[in-house]
Protein backbone atom coordinates (compact mmCIF):
# COMPACT_ATOMS: atom_id res chain seq x y z
CA UNK A 1 0.00 0.00 0.00
CA UNK A 2 1.74 3.07 -1.04
CA UNK A 3 1.77 6.55 1.24
CA UNK A 4 -1.49 8.21 -0.49
CA UNK A 5 -3.49 5.01 0.13
CA UNK A 6 -2.11 4.89 4.33
CA UNK A 7 -3.30 8.42 4.90
CA UNK A 8 -6.00 9.11 7.10
CA UNK A 9 -8.37 12.01 6.03
CA UNK A 10 -10.27 14.83 7.98
CA UNK A 11 -13.75 15.74 6.31
CA UNK A 12 -15.66 18.96 6.92
CA UNK A 13 -19.14 19.36 5.96
CA UNK A 14 -20.67 22.85 6.36
CA UNK A 15 -24.21 23.02 5.59
CA UNK A 16 -25.60 25.19 8.04
CA UNK A 17 -26.31 28.23 6.06
CA UNK A 18 -27.10 29.95 2.47
CA UNK A 19 -23.58 28.81 1.14
CA UNK A 20 -22.10 24.84 1.11
CA UNK A 21 -18.92 23.57 0.99
CA UNK A 22 -16.81 20.39 1.79
CA UNK A 23 -12.85 20.05 2.45
CA UNK A 24 -10.28 16.90 2.70
CA UNK A 25 -7.55 17.13 5.14
CA UNK A 26 -5.00 15.76 7.59
CA UNK A 27 -4.80 16.46 10.89
CA UNK A 28 -2.96 19.49 10.12
CA UNK A 29 -4.16 21.26 7.43
CA UNK A 30 -6.46 21.19 4.57
CA UNK A 31 -5.32 20.49 1.34
CA UNK A 32 -9.24 20.99 -1.22
CA UNK A 33 -12.23 22.62 -0.25
CA UNK A 34 -15.30 22.23 -2.54
CA UNK A 35 -17.56 25.14 -3.06
CA UNK A 36 -21.31 24.10 -3.88
CA UNK A 37 -22.14 26.19 -7.07
CA UNK A 38 -25.13 27.81 -5.31
CA UNK A 39 -26.67 28.81 -2.38
CA UNK A 40 -29.13 26.47 -0.69
CA UNK A 41 -27.67 23.26 -3.10
CA UNK A 42 -26.97 21.02 0.11
CA UNK A 43 -28.56 17.95 -0.58
CA UNK A 44 -28.60 18.11 -4.30
CA UNK A 45 -24.37 18.48 -4.24
CA UNK A 46 -22.80 17.30 -0.85
CA UNK A 47 -22.01 13.55 -2.11
CA UNK A 48 -21.40 15.18 -5.56
CA UNK A 49 -18.80 17.72 -4.26
CA UNK A 50 -17.14 15.22 -1.38
CA UNK A 51 -16.77 12.81 -4.37
CA UNK A 52 -15.02 15.23 -6.48
CA UNK A 53 -12.25 16.13 -3.57
CA UNK A 54 -11.37 12.60 -3.00
CA UNK A 55 -10.95 12.06 -6.84
CA UNK A 56 -9.19 15.18 -7.49
CA UNK A 57 -7.03 14.83 -4.38
CA UNK A 58 -6.11 11.45 -5.52
CA UNK A 59 -7.65 9.74 -2.19
CA UNK A 60 -10.61 6.96 -1.53
CA UNK A 61 -13.67 7.42 0.70
CA UNK A 62 -12.16 4.47 2.68
CA UNK A 63 -9.16 6.83 3.95
CA UNK A 64 -12.14 8.91 5.50
CA UNK A 65 -11.51 8.22 9.73
CA UNK A 66 -12.38 11.65 10.92
CA UNK A 67 -15.63 14.05 9.59
CA UNK A 68 -16.30 17.57 11.60
CA UNK A 69 -19.66 18.93 10.66
CA UNK A 70 -21.21 22.35 11.83
CA UNK A 71 -24.47 21.00 13.70
CA UNK A 72 -25.96 24.59 14.34
CA UNK A 73 -27.19 26.75 15.54
CA UNK A 74 -28.83 27.80 11.58
CA UNK A 75 -30.62 26.38 8.68
CA UNK A 76 -33.05 23.64 10.08
CA UNK A 77 -32.95 21.87 7.37
CA UNK A 78 -29.02 22.41 6.19
CA UNK A 79 -27.64 21.06 9.57
CA UNK A 80 -30.06 17.77 9.26
CA UNK A 81 -28.22 17.58 6.03
CA UNK A 82 -25.05 17.87 7.63
CA UNK A 83 -25.93 15.17 10.33
CA UNK A 84 -27.45 12.70 8.88
CA UNK A 85 -24.89 12.31 6.32
CA UNK A 86 -21.85 12.06 8.96
CA UNK A 87 -24.32 9.47 10.88
CA UNK A 88 -24.94 7.38 7.59
CA UNK A 89 -20.97 7.36 6.78
CA UNK A 90 -20.36 6.39 9.87
CA UNK A 91 -22.77 3.11 9.64
CA UNK A 92 -21.34 2.56 6.31
CA UNK A 93 -17.63 2.57 8.09
CA UNK A 94 -17.66 2.07 12.00
CA UNK A 95 -14.10 3.22 12.12
CA UNK A 96 -15.25 6.76 11.39
CA UNK A 97 -14.73 9.27 14.32
CA UNK A 98 -17.55 12.16 14.28
CA UNK A 99 -17.23 15.59 15.70
CA UNK A 100 -20.03 18.62 15.40
CA UNK A 101 -18.79 22.02 15.96
CA UNK A 102 -20.99 25.12 16.58
CA UNK A 103 -21.70 28.20 14.43
CA UNK A 104 -20.30 30.53 16.27
CA UNK A 105 -16.84 28.65 16.56
CA UNK A 106 -16.79 28.06 12.92
CA UNK A 107 -17.44 31.94 12.44
CA UNK A 108 -14.49 32.98 14.84
CA UNK A 109 -12.12 30.93 12.80
CA UNK A 110 -13.49 33.23 9.84
CA UNK A 111 -12.95 36.70 12.46
CA UNK A 112 -9.32 35.09 13.12
CA UNK A 113 -8.61 34.75 9.02
CA UNK A 114 -10.11 38.38 8.24
CA UNK A 115 -7.87 39.77 11.22
CA UNK A 116 -4.32 37.86 9.80
CA UNK A 117 -5.01 39.22 5.88
CA UNK A 118 -6.24 43.01 6.95
CA UNK A 119 -3.73 43.44 9.50
CA UNK A 120 -6.72 44.22 11.95
CA UNK A 121 -6.42 44.56 15.58
CA UNK A 122 -9.65 43.00 16.87
CA UNK A 123 -10.39 41.97 20.52
CA UNK A 124 -14.18 41.45 20.37
CA UNK A 125 -15.81 39.51 17.79
CA UNK A 126 -19.50 38.26 17.91
CA UNK A 127 -21.44 35.71 15.27
CA UNK A 128 -24.22 36.74 13.64
CA UNK A 129 -27.05 34.21 12.27
CA UNK A 130 -30.83 35.03 11.59
CA UNK A 131 -32.72 33.15 13.77
CA UNK A 132 -36.05 34.74 12.02
CA UNK A 133 -38.76 36.80 13.66
CA UNK A 134 -36.76 39.36 14.64
CA UNK A 135 -34.17 37.52 16.69
CA UNK A 136 -30.42 36.34 15.77
CA UNK A 137 -28.11 33.35 16.87
CA UNK A 138 -25.16 35.09 18.34
CA UNK A 139 -22.26 34.14 20.89
CA UNK A 140 -19.65 36.76 21.31
CA UNK A 141 -15.40 35.78 21.93
CA UNK A 142 -12.82 37.97 23.41
CA UNK A 143 -9.23 37.72 23.30
CA UNK A 144 -8.08 37.10 26.81
CA UNK A 145 -3.80 37.08 26.91
CA UNK A 146 -3.82 35.90 22.98
CA UNK A 147 -6.60 33.19 23.46
CA UNK A 148 -9.79 33.73 22.35
CA UNK A 149 -12.78 32.95 24.83
CA UNK A 150 -16.32 32.50 24.52
CA UNK A 151 -17.88 35.47 26.57
CA UNK A 152 -21.37 34.51 25.84
CA UNK A 153 -22.55 31.21 24.74
CA UNK A 154 -24.32 30.94 21.99
CA UNK A 155 -27.82 32.54 22.51
CA UNK A 156 -31.12 33.93 21.07
CA UNK A 157 -30.84 37.59 21.28
CA UNK A 158 -32.51 40.87 19.01
CA UNK A 159 -30.21 43.87 17.46
CA UNK A 160 -31.33 46.24 19.77
CA UNK A 161 -30.52 43.98 23.18
CA UNK A 162 -27.31 43.40 22.08
CA UNK A 163 -26.09 46.69 20.94
CA UNK A 164 -27.51 48.20 24.06
CA UNK A 165 -25.60 45.03 26.12
CA UNK A 166 -21.91 45.41 23.95
CA UNK A 167 -21.56 48.78 21.91
CA UNK A 168 -18.46 49.82 23.55
CA UNK A 169 -16.33 52.37 21.65
CA UNK A 170 -13.19 52.08 24.38
CA UNK A 171 -13.41 47.77 22.97
CA UNK A 172 -15.10 47.44 19.63
CA UNK A 173 -16.97 44.58 19.09
CA UNK A 174 -16.63 43.27 15.43
CA UNK A 175 -19.69 41.45 13.86
CA UNK A 176 -19.94 38.41 10.93
CA UNK A 177 -22.22 36.28 9.84
CA UNK A 178 -25.21 35.45 7.10
CA UNK A 179 -27.42 37.60 9.53
CA UNK A 180 -25.93 40.35 8.41
CA UNK A 181 -26.91 40.38 5.20
CA UNK A 182 -30.37 41.56 5.31
CA UNK A 183 -29.84 43.55 8.63
CA UNK A 184 -27.02 44.93 8.92
CA UNK A 185 -28.50 48.13 9.37
CA UNK A 186 -29.96 46.75 12.93
CA UNK A 187 -26.48 46.73 14.36
CA UNK A 188 -25.33 49.74 13.06
CA UNK A 189 -23.94 51.90 16.10
CA UNK A 190 -20.90 53.67 17.78
CA UNK A 191 -18.93 50.91 19.10
CA UNK A 192 -19.76 48.37 16.66
CA UNK A 193 -17.39 47.68 13.69
CA UNK A 194 -18.42 45.37 10.77
CA UNK A 195 -15.95 42.70 9.48
CA UNK A 196 -15.98 41.93 5.45
CA UNK A 197 -18.74 40.72 3.81
CA UNK A 198 -16.57 38.04 2.15
CA UNK A 199 -15.83 36.43 5.53
CA UNK A 200 -19.46 36.13 6.62
CA UNK A 201 -20.52 32.82 5.42
CA UNK A 202 -19.38 29.79 7.11
CA UNK A 203 -17.12 27.51 4.88
CA UNK A 204 -15.72 23.72 5.45
CA UNK A 205 -12.21 24.76 6.12
CA UNK A 206 -13.84 27.17 9.17
CA UNK A 207 -15.38 23.98 10.24
CA UNK A 208 -11.74 22.15 10.31
CA UNK A 209 -9.96 24.66 12.33
CA UNK A 210 -12.70 24.89 14.63
CA UNK A 211 -12.45 21.63 15.08
CA UNK A 212 -9.32 20.97 16.06
CA UNK A 213 -9.91 23.80 18.90
CA UNK A 214 -12.45 21.84 20.02
CA UNK A 215 -10.43 18.10 19.74
CA UNK A 216 -8.00 20.10 21.87
CA UNK A 217 -10.28 20.55 25.23
CA UNK A 218 -12.95 17.40 24.22
CA UNK A 219 -13.27 13.97 22.41
CA UNK A 220 -14.96 13.01 19.56
CA UNK A 221 -18.81 12.07 19.49
CA UNK A 222 -20.76 8.65 19.27
CA UNK A 223 -22.48 9.26 15.93
CA UNK A 224 -25.35 7.83 17.68
CA UNK A 225 -25.89 10.31 19.79
CA UNK A 226 -24.93 13.62 17.28
CA UNK A 227 -27.84 16.02 16.57
CA UNK A 228 -28.63 19.32 15.71
CA UNK A 229 -27.39 22.15 18.15
CA UNK A 230 -31.05 24.32 17.87
CA UNK A 231 -31.80 27.30 20.16
CA UNK A 232 -35.45 27.29 18.92
CA UNK A 233 -38.15 25.04 16.71
CA UNK A 234 -38.76 25.08 13.81
CA UNK A 235 -40.98 28.02 12.84
CA UNK A 236 -43.12 25.35 11.08
CA UNK A 237 -43.50 24.03 14.50
CA UNK A 238 -44.07 27.10 16.49
CA UNK A 239 -46.85 27.85 14.28
CA UNK A 240 -48.82 24.70 14.43
CA UNK A 241 -48.39 25.56 18.38
CA UNK A 242 -50.44 28.82 17.88
CA UNK A 243 -52.66 27.70 15.95
CA UNK A 244 -56.37 27.66 17.75
CA UNK A 245 -57.20 24.04 18.59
Amino acid sequence: MDKIQEKSLVLTLETSGRAGSVALGDKKKIFIEKIFSAPIRHSAELFERILAALEESGHHRNQISDIYINNGPGSFTGIRIAVTAAKMMAVANPQIRVLGVKSSDVGLQNAISFAKYTNTQITRTATIIDAKRSHFFIALFEKQQNEWVKTLEDCLMKASDFVKRFADTDKPVWLLGEGLVYYKDDFNAKGIEFIGPEFWPANASGVFNAGRRVLASSGYQNPQNLTPFYLRRPEAMERLDRMPE
